[in-house]
């Protein structure tokens, strides 16, 4: 006889709050409020991809917990950043570097969620169950630990850490690996000065073959979203409205956005030219910055254009 033991009740088993059910997958509650054990639950959730919806339910549990005296009274910006400085660290993004550049997580907000959802730290991991997101309309991967890391600075700035540009932990951190990318392929003989420019036009927030690089589609959306995100939340509005906004109702235009919260077109160029030297790779020539400028500039917008609310 087969053994069907894990698909079968287990009495007085219950599935914990932080259980996530794909496909509007819910159990019979049966006899007596019976659930089917927990490890067919769980491996039913994690053997396919979860939706968006799911995401944002983890979400709001967060924002929900209470972690001091007047927790629900604080900004929407601080409580934002304590919960992205938590999801930046279940993400990878830890140590003392990332600690410098937008603070450290908050370990009561961290004891609350281990106890109460002791499986979203595993859910925000940079292998789990997240990791498999889709950008609602956008043929893109979700990076959710790039873009919790890098929404983490965005609202950290200006309050603390102002020694560190946000766009330096975003899309202008990742542009200026990008134009190491290119120094090093070219370095190889790969391509000549002459087709450098086309190239990086090209690749830069794509996938191109034979050219593994930094800044692809996904890194190249959770930058731009995240200084979106930021946006909104600084505009009052609490985490998880803002992303269910933006994401799932899409309200606002990508790029216009992007751009105009820099003050308009001109303001962005100028934004992105202004970065001429990054720490990390202090002996790039100016040729692969200057082309990898070009082809950020480019991508934004090739996107304003899609949307028409740019210039």
């Amino acid at each position: 006889m087969a053994d069907y033991g894990p698909l079968l009740p287990v009495i007085g088993s219950g599935a914990p709050r932080d259980t996530i059910y794909t496909h509007d997958f819910r159990p019979s509650p049966g006899v007596g409020g019976l659930v089917p054990s927990i490890s067919w639950t769980r491996n039913l959730m994690e053997q396919e991809k979860p939706s968006f919806q799911q995401y944002l339910r983890a979400i709001k549990d967060i924002d929900a917990e209470i972690v001091l005296p007047g927790w629900k009274n604080y900004m929407a910006r601080d409580r934002a950043l304590e919960q992205m400085r938590l999801l930046r660290y279940y993400g990878g993004y830890q140590g003392m570097k990332w600690d410098l550049t937008t603070g450290s997580p908050n370990n009561h907000l961290d004891s609350l969620i281990r106890t109460k959802y002791p499986r979203y730290p595993r859910y925000f991991s940079k292998d789990g169950l997240f990791s498999k997101l889709e950008l609602p309309k956008v043929n893109a991967p979700f990076d959710v630990s790039h873009f919790h890391a890098t929404l983490s600075k965005y609202l950290d700035w200006p309050q603390n850490h102002q020694y560190i540009r946000p766009d330096l932990a975003g899309w202008a951190g990742d542009m200026f690996t990008f134009a190491r990318d290119l120094k090093d392929l070219r370095s190889k003989g790969w391509f000549s000065n002459d087709s450098l420019y086309k190239l990086a036009d090209l690749s830069i927030g794509e996938k191109l073959d034979g050219f593994n690089h930094s800044f692809g589609r996904s890194d190249f959306y959770a930058d731009v979203d995240a200084r979106n995100i930021s946006t909104l939340v600084g505009q009052g509005l609490p985490l998880h409205t803002a992303v269910e906004n933006y994401f799932e109702n899409d309200l606002y235009g990508r790029f216009g956005m992007f751009v105009n919260s820099y003050g308009g077109w001109k303001n962005f160029e100028k934004r992105v030219r202004s970065y001429n030297f990054f720490p990390m790779n202090p002996l790039l020539e100016s040729i692969f910055i200057d082309a990898a400028q070009r082809a950020f500039i480019n991508k934004v917008r090739e996107g304003c254009l899609r949307e028409m609310d740019c210039f």
